[in-house]
């Protein structure tokens, strides 16, 4: 009888351990999802100021232009500017689609974790299929190229299609299995158009990157030296445009949106088959987040009086 309650006593503690263990490691996840969420919401906001600043800038170089009295001439620049502004409007709102694409899979793993955590499971679980209905409804606006076909390959969505398939049942428990099994190629797909919209984000950010890093040096590194007119200031001019030549130089830095996306599609195929582990994006989220800190310090320092 003692031996008995012994072995009930060691079983116990093993599933409380089991059950901590995984508590634990679908927080670490969580809280993975929601970094890389709010990282990549950074970056695309760099990126919606970047196509705008580039294309501004782009006209500020052309300059002088003689002034023109004529309404013609006049209405050819409009014309010009009017149409430029279309194209900016119509890439901006596709980086506004994708904020709110990555925001929503922000949400939808904060609520996967209460549902792991035990929270109320018919509402929590009724609130997880609503974030992802929300997605689904999202991607299908995101997954369109300029022309109107579709970004995700056809054997990219055979893949998607069979990530419900991962879900191991009997290392989630009931309800959530349910709720992967259902929810996993629509989180899938979010993902995947992410990380092809970021590809885009990229390029943009890499152009105006190097202009403004440019402009920021002849401005204020090079031209107070050959003058003479250096001071405090000076310094840390010269130790941002430093920094961010080496983050803008570097590829890592600027794919590293991008490849995050790409992580968090390994990660999430193995959210579904019960690995837990999130470690590898951590590395890649700091590169993303030295790219942010360099950006943000180049746009403090060109405002700086």
């Amino acid at each position: 009888m003692y031996q008995a309650r012994v072995l009930l006593l060691i079983a116990a503690a093993c599933l409380g351990g089991c059950a901590s263990v995984s508590v634990q490691r679908t927080k670490d996840v969580s809280q993975a999802g929601v970094a890389y969420a709010q990282a990549t919401e950074g970056v695309i906001d760099i990126a919606i100021d970047a196509s705008i600043d580039s294309s501004s800038q782009s006209r500020l170089l052309a300059k002088p232009r003689a002034p023109v009295t004529d309404q013609a001439s006049q209405a050819a620049r409009e014309g010009d500017l009017r149409q430029a502004d279309d194209e900016l409007v119509a890439s901006s709102i596709t980086y506004i689609r994708l904020k709110r694409s990555v925001s929503g899979i922000e949400a939808y793993f904060k609520a996967l974790q209460e549902l792991a955590d035990g929270s109320p499971a018919e509402a929590t679980a009724t609130a997880v299929g609503g974030l992802a209905d929300r997605l689904n409804g999202l991607n299908n606006v995101l997954d369109k190229k300029g022309d109107g076909t579709p970004l995700i390959s056809d054997e990219k969505k055979g893949a998607i299609s069979a990530l419900s398939k991962l879900v191991a049942a009997q290392v989630h428990g009931a309800i959530l299995a349910k709720t992967l099994e259902r929810d996993a190629p629509v989180i899938g797909r979010t993902l995947v158009l992410q990380e092809l919209v970021l590809k885009a984000a990229e390029d943009d950010i890499r152009a105006n990157l190097v202009n403004a890093s440019a402009r920021f040096y002849t401005g204020k590194v090079i031209g107070p030296y050959r003058t003479g007119t250096i001071d405090d200031a000076w310094v840390d001019d010269r130790r941002v445009y430093l920094k961010v030549k080496a983050l803008g130089s570097s590829p890592e830095a600027l794919t590293s949106a991008q490849a995050a996306a790409r992580q968090m599609q390994t990660v999430w195929a193995r959210i579904l088959s019960g690995e837990y582990s999130a470690k590898e994006i951590t590395a890649m989220l700091n590169e993303t987040r030295d790219l942010l800190a360099a950006v943000a310090a180049l746009k403090e320092a060109n405002v700086k009086k």
